[in-house]
């Protein structure tokens, strides 16, 4: 394979994946605060007239941490490719969740905290009965296929790797695959009190958010594989000609999964937006025995155990 075509694979797909975070920055995040209403805050239930006061100066703080997170997503793109280091272009993805989870999610915990440190405590709470059960969730078959093609992609490198390869990505791609199945469970397991009041709807909402967030990491996840897998072939097979319609392959599955992916970013989050208008958001209400919930159990668990990998990972091999 060229040299062209060496390099066309990370940087299409770090070019597709900061193209669809730049987009949501404008259509979703910008003005994710006001999701609920003005009678919310990131969450926080807020006085009327919050954000004609200090709710302008929270509203500012927030923009501001989100910029500089984009800021640092857009220069961990530009630096490889400036560089000409195509290989470090992957690190782009565990940078963008590094640093979503620390800068935005802590500034998330920060003003609940401030803001939010008495919430409303309601005198009874609802809870769904329903059972569910992982195989209505996760397709088990699936899963075996996607640990497959991992499989094949690591047997690839390891047997017919070229020297140009470096281990950086198929190992970072791997993790973040892996390390999402987890919080695939605990998303199907563990779920939020619902209020007394419009008690349906709000589980209609958190319902739709459970299936909506199981659909887009399953997407990246396929993505991330069938990313790795093209990779594979290109430095397993890096003189035969007759296998460039292989990674060919691979790279236009990984670009169709991308656009559906994109796809159900796109109409999901405007549909939960539109669901959740007027509802009581997670975390801005207690019940009569209980704080108010922000996470899921075991999702502080998880993230801080996911991103600390993630960030071991950066450092071990930025040695």
């Amino acid at each position: 394979m060229s040299a062209q075509t060496n390099t066309l694979l990370p940087l299409a797909s770090a070019g597709l994946v900061l193209a669809l975070r730049l987009y949501f920055l404008v259509r979703i995040l910008w003005n994710y605060p006001l999701n609920h209403g003005p009678g919310f805050f990131l969450g926080v239930e807020v006085a009327p007239g919050f954000y004609e006061g200090r709710g302008a100066q929270w509203l500012r703080r927030y923009r501001i941490l989100l910029l500089v997170q984009h800021l640092i997503l857009v220069a961990a793109f530009i630096v490889p490719v400036a560089l000409r280091r195509w290989s470090d272009l992957p690190v782009m993805a565990p940078i963008d969740v590094i640093t979503l989870f620390s800068l935005i999610g802590g500034f998330t915990f920060w003003s609940r905290r401030t803001l939010g440190s008495s919430p409303p405590r309601l005198s009874s709470i609802a809870a769904p009965l329903e059972e569910r059960r992982l195989s209505d969730y996760i397709s088990w078959p699936l899963e075996a296929v996607l640990v497959a093609l991992l499989a094949f992609s690591w047997l690839l490198l390891f047997t017919r790797g070229d020297a140009g390869f470096r281990w950086q990505s198929p190992v970072l791609m791997t993790y973040a695959v892996m390390g999402l199945l987890p919080l695939k469970i605990i998303l199907v397991r563990n779920s939020f009190p619902l209020p007394p009041e419009r008690t349906e709807e709000h589980h209609r909402w958190m319902e739709a958010d459970r299936r909506y967030s199981l659909r887009v990491m399953e997407s990246m996840r396929w993505f991330l594989a069938v990313t790795l897998a093209a990779y594979a072939v290109r430095h397993g097979f890096p003189d035969a000609a007759t296998k460039v319609w292989l990674y060919w392959s691979f790279l236009g599955f990984a670009l169709a999964i991308f656009l559906l992916m994109a796809g159900i970013l796109i109409r999901g989050s405007a549909a939960l937006a539109a669901m959740s208008r007027g509802l009581r958001p997670v975390g801005s209400w207690a019940g009569p025995f209980q704080p108010a919930p922000v996470m899921l159990h075991g999702g502080l668990t998880w993230s801080i155990l996911y991103c600390g990998g993630l960030a071991a990972l950066l450092l071990f091999f930025g040695r």
